[in-house]
């Protein structure tokens, strides 16, 4: 399975959880309507993704662990 379809998959399971929710807790009075509600899942949502791909997407840093494992292995031998 490629990165694109599980990624459109996991987006697809978590919109579908997202809307069960909140439908079955506006069904029995749990939370406001529509329309006091749409704004700020859709404002988090948005939010949450974005943080998400700027950790995923942030450069790593190459630093000191590398070259420790490297000398490690080269004593080792």
């Amino acid at each position: 399975m490629t990165m694109r379809s599980t990624l459109a998959r996991s987006g697809i399971i978590a919109a579908s959880w997202i809307a069960i929710a909140a439908s079955v807790a506006n069904a029995h009075g749990g939370i406001a309507g529509p329309d006091e509600l749409g704004p700020p899942v859709i404002i988090s949502t948005v939010l949450g993704i974005a943080c998400y791909w700027t950790v995923v997407l942030w450069p790593s840093r190459q630093g000191r662990n590398v070259h420790r494992i490297d000398r490690a292995r080269r004593a080792a031998k």
